[in-house]
């Protein structure tokens, strides 16, 4: 049975399950809800990888034409930059991708 992403990351984080590597490629508003689930199921030193993260050259260039997810990728990025247990590198490959290493244990909601 297929549920949404969100349910998923909800059912595993109650059955306190941990992973070593994340992918996010999904429904650009909820990237920020994403990156928190895959803190909280991240086993130290846990890679995440985000794509889209340029929203079509959006999120760099001002004269570029925003794509209807430009403001959630750009609150994405700046939730990567501000983490404090994330270490993270964008890279322009394609649409853009982030790859993130989970620094320490997860702090416990």
């Amino acid at each position: 049975m297929t549920e949404p992403a969100l349910e998923s990351l909800e059912t595993l984080a109650g059955n306190q399950k941990r992973f070593d590597f994340f992918f996010i490629d999904a429904d650009k508003g909820n990237y920020e809800h994403y990156l928190a689930y895959c803190i909280k199921l991240a086993e130290p030193g846990a890679i995440i990888v985000a794509d889209n993260v340029l929203a079509g050259g959006s999120i760099g260039d001002d004269d570029a034409t925003p794509k209807r997810h430009t403001e959630s990728m750009k609150k994405f990025n700046q939730a990567v930059a501000a983490h404090p247990q994330l270490e993270y590198l964008s890279m322009p490959i394609g649409d853009g991708m982030t790859v993130s290493r989970v620094k320490k244990e997860p702090i416990c909601d």
